[in-house]
């Protein structure tokens, strides 16, 4: 599971959404656009994912560096911008 569909499934969670066509609502987005993000076609901008940082009530940094491997796939730089979190 990707991140990405982790944060979708924590906010459905949170807020009790019996679908992603709700969970699309709740997000203000598409139901196509939010079944892009969890068939990994696209990945979710980094403005949607802040907004999921505040309905979660979690830091954008921990968003951040977890969405990383889901947006970006050369080891190499996801590597090089997490390593200071060893």
């Amino acid at each position: 599971m990707t991140y990405t569909n982790e944060l979708l499934d924590l906010v459905k969670d949170k807020y009790s959404l019996a679908s992603d066509y709700k969970l699309a609502q709740k997000l203000g987005v598409s139901r196509s656009r939010l079944s892009k993000w969890r068939n990994e076609i696209n990945s979710m901008e980094w403005e949607i994912a802040f907004q999921i940082a505040d309905l979660l009530e979690i830091d954008d940094q921990n968003v951040v560096y977890g969405l990383l491997e889901d947006k970006y796939e050369n080891p190499r730089l996801v590597n090089a911008l997490t390593a200071h979190l060893s």
